[in-house]
């Protein structure tokens, strides 16, 4: 149903200078409001920041009838609305958090179209008086804000979103237009279906954010959370907010960053007082508050557009929530930058919160039985914390279970009344239980594989950029003057020079630690860090028999340090980004691209070295010898092809692996050393008593003829 004929661009134009005072619309909006103007139902998916909300409004001041928005946020619908009356363009916001009288003053405006444009949540459309209003009012367009919350697969899914198709047909079926930053194509698909608007034009403009610098960094523990926080802070001043997964967390980095850091910052997440929650967002957003720490609950809305930095303190549950959380920095264009703290460890919490989100059937028999019980006639009033309490599940768990209960049809909900809910109860439906539940059981698996592409750009060494346009369908190039993590340290890389520095300039621990890393290039399959310590202390543990550990240039090469020692100063190069831990079943470790940058190009690497390990006096001598050493000279290595090639006699001869002869480390050493008596022969690593007695004379034999 087409609001009216089609509006040519200089209508268009002169509306965009007489109402917003815009000269140029940007990328992809012109398109969109020509779409809506002329009837189309119309997707829009565009980065945060690009000016998705001037599409309805300006389609509304060039319609005939009202716009009804439909927002998930009340702070949203405020600023909006204050925004809109301040540029004589008639709006109102219908929400629990007005009076009374405000909501019949909004009601009226909405019945008599003294609006143009009526912002309310989902949950508005079961509220019999607004429906009313609606009916007597002459709707030209319905805008769905935020439209990846319709959406089952998308990273926000809202049930309150279902109503919506509903609604739009009792409204008369106006034109639509859905708008959000983030979706997939899947997730495209599902919003327009679920709207019933599956021939609705789409104006994709891309994801590409060209100013914004991707950013990860290994963090394994809280300890080394806290202090890359500090050190970011310390070098990033201007406006940020640091996302974490918890009320708790929430409290602890607030402290953390307040007593430290030593930065103002305020905390913000549902639990807070509602009063609280507005003072921080008004004071962020009207530049008297920069630093936020925020669960997901602060969000939506947030508009302000010198926001520098966003830092996640673990891994969200899907790329699209990251990207739309890591979108809210640098929405002026200017450069910005977008740092993830990741620890394999903190998939853990997000696999839990999964698990809350299929709920047994015996879970919600427990909550259908106790609501039962509680009902008054047909009726029953719903505290959630209360319900949880009282079937001992876990807040989020019965909350689930609730919803899941209403999509059975086994609950049918009434008014809100402020926090607490009215539903009409239904009896127990098994096979519409078996439905839902198979259907919440396949939602589950789309959370965890959501999760696993979340972990995996998180563990990646590829471009991050290009992970994220791929992710989301985009064709486009990763063009940016500043890409991400990886791309800057790959061209540091590919700019290696052409002489390196001799391995005896470095300091002693930054010679030890290119030989750690070293190790883990050479290695066909990824270990873990204990087994690494392993094999340069020369362990003989079970399991350490295996060829590619026992003939590694590096087997036995710290056997003056403990294995805690190693695992220390792997555990450093973790922490300062040159290795990383992936996986979360098996944690293995890789190199990261600072890792190969440093291998590259022989960096300097600092180290604090275990005290234990100058107390045993290995320090100089042992530790000399774990760096890689510089090629064999001709005759050493014709001298090590020779002790080579008896070490395959007597292997063969005494039916063993070479190895247990001497491994190629040994080998190695004996062409450079080229020690000419027993007491030489013992100096070398791998050789005591008892080889000397059964291959001394032999060995020297060969070095003398050599």
């Amino acid at each position: 149903m087409p609001i009216a004929p089609a509006v040519s661009d200089a209508a268009i134009d002169a509306a965009l200078r007489e109402h917003f005072g815009f000269d140029a619309l940007r990328r992809g909006q012109r398109e969109a409001v020509a779409s809506v103007l002329g009837g189309s139902d119309t997707l829009v998916v565009m980065p945060t920041g690009a000016g998705k909300s001037l599409v309805y409004q300006l389609a509304a001041c060039l319609s005939d009838g009202v716009t009804v928005v439909i927002s998930p946020l009340i702070a949203l619908m405020k600023d909006q609305v204050d925004a809109l009356e301040r540029r004589g363009i008639p709006a109102v916001a219908l929400n629990s958090s007005l009076g009374a009288e405000e909501q019949r003053a909004g009601l009226r405006a909405l019945r008599n179209g003294e609006v143009r444009l009526v912002y309310v949540a989902p949950e508005r459309l079961r509220n019999r008086a607004f429906l009313g209003a609606l009916a007597e009012a002459s709707v030209a367009l319905l805008a769905v804000d935020e439209a990846h919350c319709i959406s089952q697969w998308g990273h926000d899914f809202r049930p309150d979103y279902l109503q919506i198709a509903r609604a739009r047909h009792r409204m008369g079926d106006p034109t639509t237009v859905a708008l959000t930053a983030t979706a997939t194509p899947r997730v495209q698909d599902d919003i327009l279906a679920t709207l019933g608007t599956e021939r609705a034009e789409r104006v994709v403009t891309g994801f590409n954010r060209p100013n914004l610098f991707f950013n990860v960094q290994a963090t394994p523990t809280a300890n080394d959370k806290r202090r890359a926080l500090n050190a970011f802070l310390d070098e990033h001043d201007g406006a940020g907010l640091v996302y974490v997964s918890t009320r708790k967390q929430c409290e602890d980095v607030t402290r953390f960053i307040r007593d430290e850091v030593g930065r103002t910052v305020q905390a913000y997440h549902a639990g807070l007082p509602d009063a609280e929650r507005t003072e921080v967002q008004d004071a962020f957003m009207t530049g008297d508050l920069d630093l936020v720490v925020a669960t997901n609950a602060f969000g939506m809305g947030v508009d302000r557009a010198d926001v520098r930095f966003v830092v996640h303190w673990g891994i969200p549950a899907t790329l699209e929530a990251y990207y739309q959380e890591a979108g809210r920095a640098g929405r002026d264009g200017e450069p910005a930058e977008a740092l993830l703290f990741y620890a394999t460890h903190d998939a853990a919490l997000r696999e839990w919160f999964i698990e809350q989100y299929a709920p047994a059937e015996r879970d919600l028999r427990a909550i259908h039985r106790h609501l039962v019980r509680e009902a008054e006639s047909e009726w029953v009033t719903v505290d959630q914390e209360l319900v949880a309490e009282r079937v001992e599940q876990h807040p989020v768990g019965a909350r689930v279970g609730i919803s899941l209960l209403e999509r059975m049809g086994m609950l049918e909900r009434g008014e809100d009344l402020g926090p607490l809910r009215q539903y009409a109860i239904r009896a127990w439906d098994g096979e519409k239980a078996d439905r839902v539940l198979e259907r919440s059981a396949e939602r589950q698996r789309a959370k965890r594989q959501a999760l696993a592409r979340m972990t995996a750009y998180a563990e990646s060494d590829a471009c991050r950029r290009q992970l994220l346009l791929d992710h989301f369908g985009d064709p486009e190039p990763p063009v940016a003057e500043r890409c991400c993590d990886n791309c800057l340290v790959a061209a540091q890389v590919a700019e290696a020079p052409d002489e390196l520095p001799a391995f005896e300039s470095l300091p002693m621990a930054s010679r030890i630690a290119i030989g750690l890393l070293d190790l883990v290039r050479r290695l066909r399959w990824s270990v873990g860090r204990k087994t690494l310590a392993k094999i340069l202390a020369g362990s003989k543990a079970a399991g350490m028999d295996r060829r590619e550990y026992t003939e590694s240039p590096y087997y036995g090469r710290l056997g003056f340090m403990s294995q805690d020692d190693i695992d220390s100063l792997y555990k450093q190069l973790i922490a300062i980004g040159y290795l990383k831990v992936v996986g979360s079943e098996y944690p293995v470790v890789e190199l990261t691209a600072l890792g190969k940058r440093a291998l590259a190009h022989r960096e300097a690497i600092t180290l604090d070295m275990p005290t234990s390990a100058s107390a045993r006096g290995g320090s100089s001598k042992g530790a000399s010898s774990v760096v890689p050493d510089e090629p064999l000279d001709a005759d050493a290595a014709g001298l090590f092809a020779e002790l080579k090639a008896w070490r395959t006699e007597q292997a063969r001869a005494q039916v063993v692996p070479p190895y247990v002869v001497f491994n190629d480390r040994t080998l190695d050493a004996l062409a450079r050393a080229r020690p000419q008596d027993e007491d030489a022969l013992l100096a070398i690593k791998g050789i005591g008593p008892a080889k000397l007695e059964r291959y001394g004379a032999d060995v020297l034999r060969i070095i003398a003829d050599a």
